[in-house]
């Protein structure tokens, strides 16, 4: 039986460093294989090497059971709230939950900033003020 899917699988790539296929793009060895969790998450899967592995692989997101436009709409707040206590209380997410997301985002900040400037419709100037708030606390 064949799943219908609503994602580009062109986008993923194996990310089994001991598959052949390891990094490639658009290759067409990544298929769905279902979905999961309270996110429907896609599971792909790599025809060659026959691993499994979630869509938010390798991203900010990935672990996280907070829907993704949450998690950015929170951190995008920071700037304007001016600290992680102030938009803890306007979003009613715990303040040591909005530093963990700060702290993943860190890592994937190419990806992160992408996303404020295509999909949040940020300026530049607004995304460099988010990065700076989080150096800032980052050395506290």
């Amino acid at each position: 039986m064949e799943m219908e899917f609503d994602i580009d699988l062109s986008q993923f790539w194996c990310r089994n460093e001991e598959c052949p296929d390891y990094g490639k793009k658009d290759h067409g060895n990544i298929v769905l294989k279902q979905r999961y969790g309270k996110q429907n998450r896609a599971l792909l899967k790599c025809r060659t090497c026959k691993e499994c592995f979630s869509e938010t692989k390798g991203t900010i997101f990935f672990g996280l059971d907070t829907p993704q436009d949450e998690v950015i709409r929170t951190l995008a707040m920071i700037p304007e709230k001016g600290s992680i206590r102030g938009v803890a209380r306007a979003t009613g997410h715990d303040k040591d939950t909005i530093s963990r997301w700060l702290e993943i985002a860190a890592t994937h900040c190419e990806e992160v900033t992408a996303y404020f400037l295509q999909n949040l419709n940020l300026k530049r100037v607004e995304v460099d003020e988010i990065w700076g708030f989080i150096k800032k606390n980052k050395k506290m």
